[in-house]
């Protein structure tokens, strides 16, 4: 360990000094240790514990643990076998949820003989999301944004600790739009091009649904507090003049009630992967888990924790014209979308420029007769980006939505 400080530091001066020159350093004794993503809660569902293993800095593959065998108990002898469903991936064998006043326990074997169990775990307090509001602030970079904040109230007498992950869907419009398109009818001389109707199954019908899902831990608690109730805790900031929330927008919220070790887990996790901070990108092993080995307990360490929590979700949408009627930047940002070229139907070499054009471009317009090039070029096209938005988000619209 105290080499890996030491490399640590000497990397931190070279970036000091400004030097630009690359220097690659021979790889240290590297230990691989069992990573475990473990999470069960009061759903009624099919549950799911990731196992990996832990990689050298200098690589970038995922190692799966696989052919492990998983199971959690409870303290009234029930036991949830798990099998693998993907390398790595480990899926309850029937769906169940975890219930109030009883312990959680989770087993793991791996391949190598290797046995693991966690500290006996409990279901939180249920709580309710009441609500999420919609204002524009201004944020430190004194630039306009619109801050969503939940509202929440629990039971517990003595406060809970809060975790949330949110799964945002946008709806996003073309910078142009035709519900027409050209079809190639030939692509050998003589070239023939038919306007017809968009399957609105492969094209839309000019929407299209954009999707992001929460990357930052978010945490709180009413420990300190005189109620169990969040109130007004800022979950997600978006730029004013951002098409994310540019037409209509939905958030599915997500709340977790976690016991204290739980919040401590994250608290911990939360500071040591901050970017800013060039002492905490491989020091993730320091943070302690509630699994260990049975196996060797002094050496063979876990990296990871066993959750068992409280869920509640709630979906909220909102449209921009609530808030204000201040333009938005397209999904393209300041690209222009003001070319329109009209390619002649074939050129003087045998070849086609409209069908060139139309491996970049796509139909836009039919341009009065006169302008362009007439008969011989009839289309106006603009760029395959201004009049499809499925570079940012689906044509398909939810299930879920509602206009």
């Amino acid at each position: 360990m105290k080499k890996l400080k030491t490399i640590q530091y000497f990397v931190f001066a070279i970036i000091l000094m400004g030097c630009i020159d690359s220097i690659d350093f021979p790889s240290t004794t590297f230990e691989s240790n069992l990573v475990v993503k473990a999470i069960i809660t009061n759903e009624f569902k099919t549950h799911t514990v990731e196992l990996s293993k832990s990689i050298p800095i200098d690589s970038e593959d995922l190692i799966k643990e696989k052919n492990a065998i998983v199971k959690v108990k409870d303290d009234l002898g029930n036991i949830y076998d798990f099998s693998e469903t993907d390398e790595g991936i480990y899926s309850s064998n029937i769906q169940f949820a975890a219930q109030p006043n009883q312990a959680y326990t989770l087993e793991i074997e791996t391949s190598n003989g290797r046995k693991y169990t966690s500290s006996n775990e409990q279901l939180p307090s249920n709580s309710i999301i009441n609500d999420i509001t919609v204002n524009i602030d201004t944020n430190i970079d004194d630039s306009e944004v619109f801050s969503l904040s939940v509202n929440a109230s629990g039971n517990n007498s003595e406060g809970s600790y809060y975790r949330y992950e949110y799964d945002e869907t946008f709806q996003i419009r073309p910078v142009v739009w035709n519900s027409k398109r050209i079809e190639v009818v030939s692509d050998k001389p003589p070239y023939s091009f038919e306007i017809v109707d968009k399957e609105p199954e492969i094209y839309g019908d000019g929407f299209c649904y954009g999707n992001n899902k929460s990357k930052n831990i978010l945490l709180t608690e009413t420990t300190s507090l005189s109620s169990d109730e969040v109130k007004g805790f800022k979950i997600r900031e978006i730029p004013v003049d951002s098409y994310i929330l540019g037409i209509r927008y939905s958030i599915l919220l997500k709340q977790y009630v976690l016991n204290q070790n739980t919040n401590n887990y994250y608290q911990l996790l939360d500071k040591f992967s901050n970017n800013d901070d060039i002492f905490t990108q491989t020091q993730v092993g320091n943070i302690p888990s509630n699994i260990s080995s049975e196996t060797n307990p002094s050496e063979d360490k876990v990296i990871g924790y066993f959750e068992v929590s409280s869920v509640t979700e709630k979906r909220f949408y909102f449209n921009r014209k609530d808030f204000t009627y201040a333009s938005f930047e397209n999904y393209l940002g300041p690209t222009g979308c003001d070319e329109f070229p009209q390619p002649a139907l074939e050129d003087g070499f045998g070849g086609s420029p409209l069908l060139d054009f139309l491996q970049t471009h796509i139909f836009y317009n039919e341009p009065p007769g006169g302008i362009g090039g007439g008969s011989d070029a009839p289309y106006e096209l603009v760029l395959r980006e201004c009049g499809d938005c499925s570079q940012v988000g689906s044509v398909k619209k939810p299930d879920f939505w509602v206009d």
